[in-house]
């Protein structure tokens, strides 16, 4: 099936006169054509390089205390000794964080963060008519007026959509219709007496879906009904999603709403610097492996299908760029859902996130909830839609083309 998909797009994209299907896909998006990602991909791989030596050193010098003389490390090994790493290097369980999450207090958290810094506000309508008896509905509200409605679909249930995203309901038009979006997601609680513990994880996606939300709903004004909610180039769409997320890293965001369901007491700002500290240890070896990824989609429509062997680009890749063995038949390509919707595309999360550093570094890191420059922030970027090419958007809120800077400061920071 796989091999037929790769074979129809090439098809198509020779018959519209492209090179291949890596080149049409990419026409239209900030990248632009198939060698600049690749170019990209090859950045990401250097700007690593030095970081994922160290974590590789570090882990394998925490399994060594396990099993003197150990020549290496396997990958399905990294995860528990990245673990190890933490608990032992950064003094952090995670479980620590558990209690300070309760699920309704952070969901008003991002509420009223998110109405602070972008001047807006958030009222719940119980009246509305919904799916699902847990589902909430709710308005944006600004200057008295209903300028979005949104659904919380949060908890799991049965049969229900298993991940965490960001879905257009409606589409705003200027003067016609407000914009409608629905967050489903499945976080703890739901039930009476579940306070819903969440990892900080869970709080970090509920801020990046959140970001997707507010895309949506600030870009659902337009004239124009294809224009409107998320319809910039797909490679700048995880910007806003990715650059809520750093919210989530501040102790004194945090402390507004992170405190322990039992006794009422605020995440301790320690324990946020501790957290911080060790979820940086292992980044280097997760762009690598994300460069794995972005590759290999790359190359299974940058040539001719007769020349894709998607095992054999896996296997080239995954010696290239990380230092775990190849696992031989296990044939990873078959599972990689990505190379169905994303195609040639999965740079585009590595892309994003480089913009976002570079925006993060425009805010404040003393005072996050500086609403003015939130402002600027949300009517140069979010508000536009796809009214305007990404990089327009880029040098109206940056005063210049996005720079590698800030990414590669981030990358070399040390844990």
């Amino acid at each position: 099936v796989l091999g037929r998909m790769i074979a129809k797009r090439h098809a198509l994209a020779t018959l519209l006169g492209f090179t291949h299907w890596a080149d049409y896909v990419t026409a239209n998006k900030m990248v632009g054509k198939a060698a600049a990602a690749g170019a990209f991909i090859a950045r990401i791989v250097e700007a690593s390089a030095a970081r994922a030596a160290a974590d590789y050193e570090t882990l394998l010098r925490r399994k060594r205390a396990d099993a003197p003389g150990a020549a290496g490390l396997s990958a399905w090994e990294s995860g528990y000794y990245a673990e190890q790493v933490r608990k032992s290097d950064y003094d952090l369980d995670a479980r620590e964080l558990r209690p300070y999450f309760p699920f309704r207090r952070v969901k008003q958290g991002v509420l009223d963060l998110s109405a602070r810094l972008f001047g807006v506000s958030f009222r719940a309508r119980e009246d509305a008519p919904v799916w699902h008896p847990s589902v909430e509905c709710w308005e944006m509200v600004e200057d008295g007026r209903t300028v979005g409605r949104f659904y919380l679909d949060m908890h799991p249930r049965a049969d229900k959509y298993s991940h965490a995203a960001q879905f257009e309901v409606r589409t705003g038009v200027a003067g016609r219709q407000i914009p409608e979006a629905a967050l489903i997601c499945n976080f703890p609680g739901g039930e009476p007496g579940d306070p819903g513990l969440m990892e900080h994880g869970d709080v970090r996606t509920l801020l990046h879906e959140f970001g997707h939300l507010l895309h949506n709903l600030f870009a659902g004004r337009q004239r124009w009904l294809g224009i409107g909610g998320l319809r910039p180039e797909a490679d700048f769409i995880e910007v806003p999603s990715q650059l809520y997320e750093e919210w989530a890293w501040d102790p004194g965001v945090l402390a507004a709403f992170a405190r322990h369901h039992e006794t009422g007491v605020a995440i301790p700002a320690d324990l946020v610097r501790r957290l911080k500290r060790a979820s940086e240890f292992g980044k280097g070896l997760q762009m690598r492996r994300q460069m794995v990824f972005a590759h290999l989609a790359l190359s299974a429509y940058d040539r001719p299908p007769a020349e894709v062997d998607l095992d054999t680009l896996y296997r080239t890749f995954t010696e290239r760029y990380v230092p775990f063995p190849y696992v031989e038949e296990t044939h990873f390509p078959c599972g990689f859902g990505h190379l169905d919707g994303y195609s040639a595309m999965y740079y585009t999360y590595m892309w994003s996130l480089v913009i976002a550093k570079d925006f993060f570094s425009r805010f404040d890191g003393a005072d996050l909830m500086d609403a003015a420059r939130a402002r600027r922030y949300r009517e140069a970027v979010l508000e536009p839609g796809g009214s305007k090419p990404a990089a327009a958007m880029v040098e109206a809120f940056l005063g210049r083309p996005f720079s590698f800077d800030a990414f590669q400061r981030w990358l070399d920071e040390s844990a």
